[in-house]
């Protein structure tokens, strides 16, 4: 499994969608689970993969698959101007 961005530097108040390619193709269960080591920082919808900054520093997006597999998105947040 892949994610198509493997950091994001956001700024508080802005989103990103991550993408998660599963691999094989002819995998029978293609759903990833997202969820953040810290959800003061960066919180993410569980099945879309939706990154909100909430709050300046760093966590980690983790996806897995229903059969363990695991990929990380390290995030910074940074202040808004």
């Amino acid at each position: 499994m892949t994610l198509n961005k493997a950091t994001l530097d956001l700024k508080v108040g802005d989103t990103e969608t991550l993408i998660a390619t599963v691999i094989p193709e002819d995998a029978e269960d293609k759903t990833v689970t997202f969820t953040s080591s810290d959800e003061s920082i960066a919180k993410v919808t569980p099945k879309q993969g939706k990154v909100e900054a909430l709050a300046e520093g760093n966590t980690t997006i983790i996806g897995t698959t229903s059969n363990g597999l695991i990929v990380e998105c390290e995030v910074v947040v940074t202040a808004a101007e």
